[in-house]
């Protein structure tokens, strides 16, 4: 299994609704995709350590989330 490293630059420590922002990433896809995800703050922006790629990550959000489940 190929582990992605996603450094997600609009998601940064401050102000408050981009930290938020990243949190909701990581939970919606340990939820929905990933349970082994991983995430972590490095020079001032969010990063995500997950089995899906790049596309494999935009199709989620874009076709697949669920807001309910």
């Amino acid at each position: 299994m190929t582990i992605n490293v996603h450094h997600l630059n609009g998601c940064a420590p401050a102000p408050l609704a981009h930290y938020l922002k990243a949190l909701g990433i990581l939970r919606l896809v340990a939820e929905q995709k990933d349970r082994n995800v991983r995430g972590w703050w490095q020079d001032e922006h969010f990063c995500l350590m997950t089995k899906l790629d790049r596309d494999a990550l935009t199709t989620f959000f874009l076709e697949q989330y669920s807001p309910c489940l």
